[in-house]
């Protein structure tokens, strides 16, 4: 019998798979931004809706966070990403190419 063990890998497919999330990672990707900044952006949700989201993707290890003083500075930690997305979605899309490429081989010779 095979058990499942969670990866870090699924904390950080997890992390993005909110849209919230997401849209936080987006607003990093550009350049650090203190935690109100990123509250501001979800004016329809509260600060702690918002702190919760922040703290998910601190938790992935995709958040960075630097205090001086009363400010929190939140930066992207891209290589956490990086590095899912280069193991199972490589796989993944390789094997989609190669398919497409052996399609593409199989029409031509049938001309």
């Amino acid at each position: 019998m095979v058990t499942y063990k969670e990866t870090s890998n699924d904390q950080i497919w997890k992390a993005i798979s909110d849209g919230k999330r997401r849209t936080i990672l987006d607003a990093l990707s550009v350049g650090p931004k203190s935690t109100g900044e990123l509250v501001d952006l979800f004016p329809q949700i509260g600060r702690t809706a918002v702190l919760k989201h922040i703290d998910i993707l601190q938790s992935a290890d995709l958040i960075l966070v630097k205090r001086e003083g009363r400010v929190r500075w939140n930066y992207i930690n891209i290589q956490p990403l990086q590095a899912a997305c280069s193991g199972w979605m490589l796989r993944h899309i390789e094997g989609v190419v190669s398919s497409i490429e052996d399609l593409k081989t199989l029409a031509e010779h049938k001309e």
